[in-house]
């Protein structure tokens, strides 16, 4: 069977300065697992809030290139990129590269003066792949087909169940709870289809 090498973009997830926990449940008891959908819901809210109050900051990577893998690991790696972003309110600043932004616009200090950040190749680059972690979370926790938790990287966190007696505790077991703060997000085809687009448009692809 011939085998196709495909384009693929392996892209790190965003780090965050806030946390996200979707919450605890049994690891004996799947049944009170948190909602996968409305911890989503609200992961999405708290960092809305989260921007408008005190910020964050993210750390951003895409690696891209060719593969003929099953997986799409990359085997012959064409396009690198790195953004660190602080994020406040609806304004982004990349210290690195003396940027500001919005969703909609931005400039870029070169040492002399300001350019609108759209106007250079590299600027439409980093507007077209380094989207607002707060309005991705938003879209998706709006328009996802499927929500699901994964497997946690983190050990369950034992808990201790004290017994009530009159108005004091004492006494009680332990057990085990579940720490529930990674999960799948699926999204209708046509959003994958407009960011693969807007990944097309960048420039990224034009070098094979």
């Amino acid at each position: 069977m011939k085998t196709r090498s495909i384009l693929a973009f392996g892209i790190a997830a965003a780090v965050f300065s806030t946390v996200f926990a979707g919450g605890w449940a049994s690891a004996d008891t799947a049944e009170k697992a948190p909602d996968a959908r409305k911890a989503l819901k609200k992961a999405a809210g708290d960092l809305l809030k989260h921007a408008s109050k005190t910020g964050f900051t993210t750390q951003f990577d895409v690696a891209g290139g060719m593969s003929n893998k099953s997986d799409h690991a990359i085997v012959d790696q064409a396009v690198g990129e790195r953004y660190m972003g602080r994020t406040r309110g609806a304004v982004m600043f990349l210290p690195e590269r003396q940027i500001f932004r919005t969703p909609t616009k931005g400039a870029e200090f070169n040492g002399d003066f300001w350019r609108v950040l759209q106007s250079t190749a590299e600027g439409k680059k980093l507007d077209r792949l380094f989207a607002f972690p707060e309005r991705i979370l938003q879209e998706a926790s709006k328009t996802a087909k499927n929500v699901e938790w994964l497997e946690s990287k983190v050990p369950s966190k034992v808990v201790k169940r004290e017994k009530p007696s009159g108005r004091t505790a004492v006494g009680g077991s332990t057990h085990e709870e579940k720490v529930y703060h990674r999960m799948r997000v699926t999204l209708p085809s046509e959003i994958a289809l407009k960011y693969f687009i807007d990944m097309q448009n960048s420039g990224c692809l034009s070098g094979g």
